[in-house]
Parts: C-alpha cells; sequence; structure tokens
C-alpha cells in the first residue's frame, strides 16, 4: 500500500471542483455540455481581452497573441490536450493524481512562469492589482470589489501591492495540490456551496 495511500483528498477535490465550475460556468459552451473544450477555451480567452478592451486598456497584438498561446498551452497541459477536460468528474480525478506526482511542483513552477508573462501585460516584471483582476478574477464572475480584493491579498504576501513570480507561483501551487484547508483556498473567490464538514476549518483561518 503506498504511504500516501490514507491521504484525504476531499478538499482538494472540493477546490479543483470549484475551479472547473467558476471558470467555465458563464461559457455558452459550458451550459450546452458542461464538457472543458478547446472551443470552451478559446471563448475564455475572448473574453478575458474584451476585459482590456471595456477597461479602455485594449492589449497589443503581440499581448493578445502571446495571451492565447498560453492560455491554450496551459489548457493543454492541465487536461492532457483535451482527454481530462471532457467532463468535471475526469477533470477532477486528473488534477488529484498529477498533485501528488514526484516533481510535479518544479514543472508546475515552469508552467507558470509562461501564464505569468500573459498575465504582466506591461511588461515591468510584476502583476499589478488591475492585471490580476482583469486577467484572473473578472473572467471567472468575480464582479464584486471587495472579494476580488480579499483574493489579491491572499497572493500578495509581502503586501506591497503587487505580485511577484513567486508570490502567484506559491499560492496557485498551493492551492491545486495542497489539500489541508488553508487561506489560498480563497485564491478564485468564496466558496458559493460549502459542505458543512468544511465550515468549522473555513471558519478558522478566517479568524
Amino acid at each position: 500500500m503506498s504511504c500516501c495511500s490514507s491521504k484525504d483528498f476531499s478538499f482538494l477535490r472540493l477546490k479543483l471542483g470549484k475551479y472547473f465550475d467558476h471558470e467555465w460556468a458563464d461559457s455558452p459552451l459550458y451550459k450546452r455540455d458542461g464538457t472543458f473544450s478547446k472551443e470552451h477555451m478559446k471563448y475564455f480567452v475572448d473574453a478575458t481581452i474584451k476585459n482590456y478592451e471595456e477597461a479602455g486598456r485594449p492589449l497589443s497584438k503581440e499581448k493578445e497573441r502571446q495571451s492565447r498561446k498560453t492560455l491554450m498551452f496551459l489548457y493543454n497541459t492541465m487536461t492532457l490536450n483535451g482527454i481530462m477536460g471532457k467532463n468535471r468528474e475526469r477533470f477532477i480525478n486528473h488534477g488529484v493524481r498529477i498533485a501528488g506526482l514526484p516533481g510535479m511542483k518544479t514543472v508546475f513552477r515552469f508552467v507558470l512562469k509562461r501564464w505569468f508573462k500573459a498575465l504582466d501585460v506591461d511588461g515591468d516584471g510584476v502583476i499589478s492589482w488591475q492585471e490580476w483582476y482583469l486577467m484572473v478574477l473578472k473572467p471567472q464572475g468575480i464582479e464584486d470589489e471587495n472579494e476580488a480584493k480579499a483574493c489579491f491579498d491572499i497572493v500578495d504576501a509581502d503586501k506591497n501591492g503587487t505580485l511577484s513570480i513567486d508570490e502567484v507561483a506559491n499560492a496557485t501551487l498551493e492551492y491545486f495540490t495542497e489539500t489541508e484547508v488553508t487561506k489560498c483556498a480563497y485564491l478564485f473567490g468564496r466558496f458559493r456551496h460549502l459542505p458543512k464538514e468544511f465550515e468549522p476549518k473555513m471558519e478558522k483561518i478566517n479568524q
């Protein structure tokens, strides 16, 4: 029997399901068949780029091309070229499996460097509040400013108002690999439907 066979992955599964639901729920493609497809990912990229246009900061053609390429690369990495993105349960099962693989954190950090570069629209080497909101939070349906600020503050470990690659990598890795309840569970917003067994633990980290 594996040394890790007794580990409880229920909270990690909850986070992965929340990520899946929030990331894609606004897409008409998701509402049609409930799958995480390449067409769905393209819809998400278009919506993200539109957020910048509506904010009066349209992306340059080069940055738009880079963002599209990077987000599709992330999709392929997370879903084995779409094989594990066919439905919610397969996506969660795949995420749990890869979270505990030896060397996974090193690979994940390498992938996140590409994501970070795409998020850094102005190329100054850090992620601003507006960049994080428009590229990460708003596309997932987080419109409440207080909730969005709280999500940003979780990543901003040194509280200097910007996010470094290490801060983004550490928080994202914790969200996608940590089985225990931590503040990074709020990285992509509040839980709208939290199972009762997790309520005491979530209340404890909020104190």
